[in-house]
């Protein structure tokens, strides 16, 4: 999500949001966490989750090496790591919707490390206008 705030403006007038199944009392908070700018709305249910078929992964999935990876290189940042008082094993998904809001693309990863980037997301995003 950093990696899409920093370049915010090459999604032009694409609407972005983040929908996360966070506690609203503690969604404040995780908004600046996160660091965003954009939209950040909560889903406790979780029923866009299951409507999009996302699933809760294994700890093999959640403690991939990439995952591990990930977190070695925000504590060498200096980075302090919090305590989550999320289901960590909850895997997420990356969707692009087109104006007429029409799914176009689901990204789902098979570990929350292997994320699309910006330039894969701005792709399809580009290829849903025509």
């Amino acid at each position: 999500m950093l990696a899409v705030s920093e370049r915010i403006k090459e999604f032009g007038d694409a609407q972005i949001a983040v929908v996360a199944f966070t506690d609203p009392a503690r969604l404040d908070a995780y908004v600046k966490y996160l660091g965003v700018t954009f939209p950040v709305v909560t889903d406790v249910d979780r029923k866009l989750y299951q409507a999009l078929g996302l699933e809760r992964g294994t700890r093999r999935q959640v403690w991939s090496p990439g995952t591990l990876k990930k977190y070695w290189q925000l504590l060498r940042a200096g980075k302090k790591l919090q305590r989550s008082h999320q289901d960590i094993r909850q895997l997420g998904a990356d969707v692009i919707v087109g104006a007429d809001g029409r799914i176009i693309k689901i990204f789902r990863p098979a570990t929350p490390d292997a994320r699309p980037s910006v330039d894969d997301l701005l792709a399809h995003l580009s290829g849903s206008s025509t």
